[in-house]
């Protein structure tokens, strides 16, 4: 499959390409909204029914807007506990080791390249 055109689609396979190779704790969904606020401009992750959801605005320009789902899918991917309060930003040590590998690999190691497979 082709990289897709559409900022949603393209947003959707980069998704789809963290979901096969950075598993989290617990399940997650994509989110997609565009110009609404939710706990800050750019997008956050909650936890809803013990399911992680990522929330990105898409009124941003897309390299804005796979920095942002790059940046809330280590949160993801660091989530620690099932207790832990959604609205505490939590960029610990384990979060910044997670967005240094997720970001590496895509902007370094071929992944923007791979993921358009997805």
């Amino acid at each position: 499959m082709p990289r897709a055109r559409k900022k949603e689609d393209r947003l959707k396979q980069i998704y789809r390409w963290l979901v096969a190779g950075y598993p989290t704790p617990y399940p997650t969904r994509l989110k997609l909204v565009r110009g609404t606020k939710i706990r800050s401009d750019l997008g956050c992750v909650t936890l809803e029914r013990r399911k992680l959801v990522v929330c990105i605005d898409i009124k941003y320009p897309l390299h804005v807007c796979i920095d942002t789902i790059l940046h809330e899918y280590a949160h993801a991917i660091s989530w620690k506990h099932v207790s832990m309060d959604p609205y505490v930003f939590d960029h610990s040590e384990e979060w910044g080791i997670a967005m240094a590998k997720v970001y590496r690999e895509f902007n370094d190691e071929g992944g923007d390249l791979e993921s358009g497979e997805f």
